[in-house]
């Protein structure tokens, strides 16, 4: 929790001091973090310096700036943490270490800009035993969607509410997809049901 409020932070010194603008080609000079090459975060993120600290508030600061000005997007990560990009990002660097850590940003937001929330939405309170979390309707209404497209809910679904039913749907995808079992629609689950599972 300590680290987040620190990314928190950073996040809101980037957003006051940096201007976010494109020339008539799109193309805009990038500052801090996003000016590094992958292979140079690869190396913060496995050792979790002061440098990670930065990347993980630009990467904020990016993703808000993408949703102020970006047409048609409410919020490009509207269930995606800062450390689970960052996870991704990690991967997707290890694999392209010449690439510039703006330009691995960029082609994260374009495999999720096709399930962004483009629109400002409720919010619903998830709790299953001890644990709660907070996801917007839209984003529980699609992925129960998906699962009951791919037979893991017998009735109608709704995104008001978690009910006993989504908590067993989402207990069974989790374990017949060798996930965690939390019956919560959590980072892992979501990640997989959306980029990686394909509903017939």
């Amino acid at each position: 929790m300590k680290v987040f409020i620190q990314f928190a932070c950073i996040c809101f010194i980037y957003m006051s001091s940096n201007v976010f603008a494109a020339d008539s080609e799109g193309k805009f000079a990038a500052k801090g973090a996003g000016r590094k090459a992958c292979e140079d975060f690869v190396v913060s993120f496995q050792q979790k310096d002061s440098e990670f600290l930065l990347y993980a508030g630009w990467l904020e600061g990016y993703l808000s700036a993408y949703n102020q000005f970006q047409k048609n997007n409410y919020d490009i990560a509207p269930w995606q943490t800062t450390e689970l990009f960052l996870i991704l990002l990690q991967r997707h660097c290890s694999e392209n270490s010449n690439v510039k850590f703006l330009d691995a940003t960029n082609t994260m937001i374009r495999a999720f800009y096709p399930i962004r929330l483009d629109s400002e939405g409720t919010i619903v309170k998830v709790q299953v035993g001890d644990a709660t979390a907070y996801y917007y309707k839209e984003i529980l209404l699609r992925a129960k969607t998906r699962l009951k497209k791919m037979g893991f809910y017998p009735k109608e679904i709704s995104g008001d509410k978690f009910t006993d039913e989504d908590i067993k749907a989402f207990s069974n995808y989790q374990q017949k997809f060798n996930l965690k079992v939390t019956g919560l629609p959590d980072q892992n689950t979501l990640t997989t049901l959306f980029l990686k599972a394909n509903p017939n």
